[in-house]
């Protein structure tokens, strides 16, 4: 094999315009910083540094995503299931306040006679037929 077949080049530029590259090349030309390595060494750490630290970052954040999604579901479905109480227990409560309060709306109708309930009471049953309002809504419900 020739030389040129074991090796490939590339090349780092720095600016001497960028505060950071003047700096960067300081250190890359200090020996002591360098611990006498050879500048091609010294990249070649540096690069593999640099991906080992990506790779070990994207490790990391696979790892994560899972268990976030995790805490995430539970918390929606906490979410979902405390909403969907609410809803139930507002139709089912709504309904029933919404007949209390038809009933306590209706004007109490006074007695024609004190006789009618008491022939009333003495039979069993109340008499309603002097409130038709309460007749209609009666009907009402059942239709409901």
């Amino acid at each position: 094999m020739a030389y040129g077949e074991l090796f490939r080049h590339f090349t780092i530029r720095f600016s001497l315009k960028k505060g950071q590259h003047v700096k960067l090349l300081q250190w890359f030309d200090d020996k002591k910083l360098n611990e006498g390595k050879a500048k091609n060494q010294v990249v070649m750490d540096a690069l593999e540094m640099y991906y080992e630290s990506l790779l070990a970052g994207k490790k990391q954040q696979e790892e994560k995503i899972p268990d976030y999604l995790e805490e995430r579901l539970s918390v929606m479905k906490e979410e979902i299931k405390a909403e969907l109480l609410q809803e139930i227990l507002r139709a089912v409560l709504g309904n029933a306040i919404a007949g209390q309060a038809a009933v306590a709306s209706t004007p109490a109708a006074e007695p024609e006679t004190v006789d009618m309930e008491e022939d009333a009471a003495a039979d069993g049953m109340a008499d309603i037929s002097g409130m038709p309002d309460v007749m209609d809504k009666i009907i009402g419900w059942s239709e409901d």
